[in-house]
């Protein structure tokens, strides 16, 4: 029910204000003046104060997420639609939440982000960058082979399979555990599938749109990419 109204509330509002999206906020990635969306159930348990309590109680949940502040966030299956009228969105950012989904549905929410974005609405998507991550475990590879002591560890190799390939190790579908990995090629070929353009590569914190850079958390191992409609 607050679902329902939310939604009922935020159509009839998209015809009276700026539309900026935060997708897969958290609850540390909250953006003022954005409708942040997450799909985590701890959305609707921070709903239940004296439910969230008893399961931190019970230690079924942790002290991290008893604390975890949820209550500026809309939850959302994003993967699946977007709660919004087609060309009503005015921005998008979405931050290392891309790759936390299957591929099929990664691509399907961006024709999602497509469709809501209003003509020459702009989008920055930051994901980890594969490339980045694969020259890391190529390196650390060929340097542990070339030294003479043994034994050899296997930390750059679990390291770069955990990164990329996070849920099919654990079998966990859900949180943290990467689903998919994109590099800066697959993304641009994706993305003009789609219908999106000027499609540019950006360094941290840097970009066209110069508030949705300043909200860039993570230098070392992102790509940052802008696009428009």
């Amino acid at each position: 029910m607050y679902l329902s109204k939310w939604l009922m509330k935020s159509i009839k509002n998209q015809e009276q204000r700026e539309v900026k999206l935060n997708i897969g906020c958290g609850p540390t990635g909250q953006i003022k003046g954005f409708d942040n969306l997450d799909n985590s159930p701890s959305v609707l348990l921070s709903r239940i104060p004296v439910l969230k309590m008893a399961l931190y109680k019970l230690s079924i949940i942790n002290k991290h997420q008893y604390k975890a502040d949820w209550s500026g966030v809309i939850r959302c299956d994003v993967s699946r639609r977007l709660p919004y009228r087609n060309e009503k969105v005015d921005k998008i950012y979405t931050s290392h939440f891309l790759e936390h989904i299957p591929q099929k549905k990664g691509v399907r929410f961006l024709w999602e982000c497509h469709r809501v974005l209003k003509k020459d609405g702009i989008m920055r998507l930051v994901v980890p960058d594969l490339l980045w991550h694969a020259e890391r475990y190529v390196e650390g590879t060929k340097a542990l082979m070339e030294e003479s002591a043994l034994p050899y560890d296997r930390k750059a190799h679990d390291t770069f399979l955990k990164t990329i390939y996070g849920a099919y190790l654990t079998h966990k579908w859900y949180g943290a555990e990467h689903r998919y990995m994109y590099d800066f090629p697959t993304l641009v070929s994706i993305l003009k599938e789609i219908g999106f353009k000027r499609i540019l590569k950006y360094d941290y914190q840097e970009g066209e749109d110069e508030e949705l850079a300043t909200y860039d958390s993570r230098p070392e191992d992102s790509l940052h990419l802008e696009f428009l409609k």
